[in-house]
């Protein structure tokens, strides 16, 4: 009986050098490095995993979450126009760059040329803003992508008083993103708070936004649903839903087309946005 246990001592130790301490393991036929594949632990997952995982499709009327990565340089070009019976807003265009700082962290500059026509027409310079966005948390398999940003206003608008009030305005948020399969779900929330150059009260606003995106046709075409709430006190509000498509013209350009939809005003509205969106 001895013997026989030793035997199968002897035999359990040859199995474990060839197939265990060896290269390969006999099950999984996978490199005993590659320890993520038994420690599923987002720690041992390299670069590569953690970029698919935060990939993004960038909505329309929601600010994308994730910062551009160094060397990494984009143009886009916004047409907005909102109309209702007693005013035209638009902005014709506002051009966005959007660049690289650090690793995980990301600036954007924003310039609108705005078009206003309430009693008079007017067009000039709008708002200029910039704004830093920080990745504290990459997402993994069970938790989102979590940004920190900052946005300043500055009060460089040349339009009238009556058309739109100079004021800085400062509004920190936190933003979040989060694959399901080939679903992307992002959105933010802000606390604005303005400072008007006249010297006037402070103005607060707080802000939701959140998108659903989905490719279809071979990712040549993305699908948008968008919900975009702002908040000035109970009785001043908005809430618009925003349908909207992307057509990607390549890896890294792309245009796009939504039509928001204000939800708690009665009042006859139309609003059309239209974005062209390049790598530098």
């Amino acid at each position: 009986m001895k013997k026989i246990y030793l035997l199968y001592v002897v035999v359990i130790l040859l199995l474990h050098a060839k197939y265990v301490s060896g290269e390969k393991l006999i099950f999984t036929q996978q490199p005993l490095n590659d320890i993520s594949t038994y420690l599923p632990d987002d720690r041992f997952r390299d670069s590569t995993e953690v970029e698919r995982l935060n990939k993004s499709i960038e909505p329309i009327l929601t600010e994308e979450t994730l910062p551009n990565e160094v060397g990494e340089w984009d143009l886009r070009f916004i047409f907005d126009y909102f109309k209702n019976d007693e005013v035209i807003n638009a902005a014709l265009p506002q051009v966005q760059l959007f660049f690289g700082i650090f690793e995980n962290l990301g600036g954007e500059i924003s310039l609108p040329l705005n078009y206003s026509k309430v009693d008079k027409v007017e067009y000039g310079l709008g708002s200029i803003s910039t704004s830093v966005k920080w990745l504290l948390i990459n997402q993994s398999h069970t938790i989102p992508a979590v940004v920190f940003g900052l946005e300043v206003g500055f009060p460089t608008n040349s339009l009238s008083e009556e058309t739109e009030e100079r004021a800085f305005e400062l509004s920190p948020y936190i933003a979040f993103l989060k694959d399901f399969g080939q679903l992307c779900v992002q959105g933010n929330i802000a606390r604005s708070t303005e400072f008007p150059v006249s010297g006037g009260e402070k103005n607060y606003r707080t802000d939701f936004n959140i998108a659903f995106s989905y490719p279809i046709f071979g990712e040549k075409v993305d699908v948008l649903a968008e919900l975009s709430s702002s908040w000035l006190t109970m009785e001043r509000n908005e809430l618009f839903v925003s349908p909207g498509i992307k057509y990607n013209l390549n890896d890294e350009d792309c245009i796009a087309l939504a039509v928001p939809l204000r939800l708690n005003n009665r009042r006859s509205n139309f609003r059309i946005i239209f974005q062209y969106q390049l790598e530098l």
